[in-house]
């Protein structure tokens, strides 16, 4: 059979600048949303360049092409660059010879012509992002940390006006109100958005020597079986452990409470996960979506923290 699609036209976005050390990909598809809407980027390819790519590990890049559905994209792409071809070629044992060399002129041609046409050109600096956070129950109800939530009359759109009333009221929380220091009950490290090797790397290196607050549950389900037994092999599960973390295996878990792993009603958590709509980890469940670095100070303190 065949499977009918149409082409996508596309919108670029321009990453210039370099991210700060505790910038993740997570809080740069988060701030890109938060711009453009959960509808932004409908049937539209979203396609990632500028100085501030080089900065990105594919990890970072995996990420921010696995949110791109988050603004309604049928896809996320970089061009090709070295670290795209070291990614692959350490996973493609068996590439030798001639066959090597013709992949690798095949990959460096996979980049956007320079009279491409694009539909949108959405510049941002990188340099300026700081930790994001979601306040609401849509991906785009975000806001760097040093923000506070929006007033909803601040809100022209009558539909996204609508959905944040609705939204503060199930989350919460209050207009003009920060995130910082707020009180939560879970930590939940996982699924196909941000439980990569580096993220839980990144998460080990922090809680390591330390232990989750007493209120907090904190979770850890590795994006794999095979991320499993590295992370094991490396030591890092036993970090996880020691620290107070649920070492689960790979699956989906609480992402969208599936089989016992749901959030109660009314509890509030801090995941690095791709979506926190409502009852998405439980009915009444309160979902805050975090890149892992945010997510592991989070479970250390017992509330939301501004990570810098």
């Amino acid at each position: 059979g065949k499977a009918w699609f149409k082409v996508p036209s596309a919108i670029k976005f321009v990453l210039k600048g370099k991210k700060a050390p505790w910038i993740s990909g997570k809080d740069v598809i988060l701030h890109i949303i938060g711009m453009i809407g959960v509808d932004g980027a409908l049937y539209k390819s979203m396609e990632f360049v500028g100085e501030g790519v080089a900065e990105l590990s594919m990890d970072d890049r995996f990420t921010i092409c696995n949110m791109a559905i988050e603004a309604g994209a049928k896809n996320g792409i970089f061009p090709v660059d070295e670290k795209t071809i070291e990614y692959v070629l350490h996973r493609a044992h068996d590439l030798k010879g001639e066959l090597k060399e013709q992949a690798l002129a095949a990959w460096k041609e996979l980049y956007s012509n320079e009279d491409a046409e694009f539909d949108r050109v959405v510049e941002f600096d990188a340099t300026n992002l700081e930790p994001y956070v979601t306040w609401g129950t849509s991906p785009d109800q975000c806001m760097g940390i040093s923000e506070v939530i929006p007033t909803v009359d601040s809100i022209e759109d009558p539909i996204a006006k609508a959905a944040a009333a609705r939204a503060l009221g199930y989350m919460g929380l209050s207009e003009g109100q920060s995130m910082k220091d707020l009180p939560i009950d879970h930590v939940f490290v996982g699924s196909c958005t941000n439980s990569r090797m580096e993220d839980l790397r990144i998460i080990a290196e922090i809680v390591k020597g330390k232990k989750v607050a007493a209120n907090v549950r904190a979770q850890i389900v590795p994006g794999s079986t095979t991320l499993r037994r590295q992370c094991e092999a490396e030591g890092l599960a036993d970090i996880f452990k020691a620290a107070g973390f649920e070492w689960r295996n790979s699956g989906c878990s609480l992402c969208l409470a599936m089989n016992d792993d749901v959030l109660a009603s009314g509890k509030r958590c801090v995941s690095t996960t791709n979506r926190n709509f409502e009852g998405r980890q439980g009915r009444g469940s309160r979902t805050h979506l975090v890149s892992p670095a945010m997510a592991a100070h989070a479970a250390l303190a017992g509330r939301i923290v501004d990570i810098r």
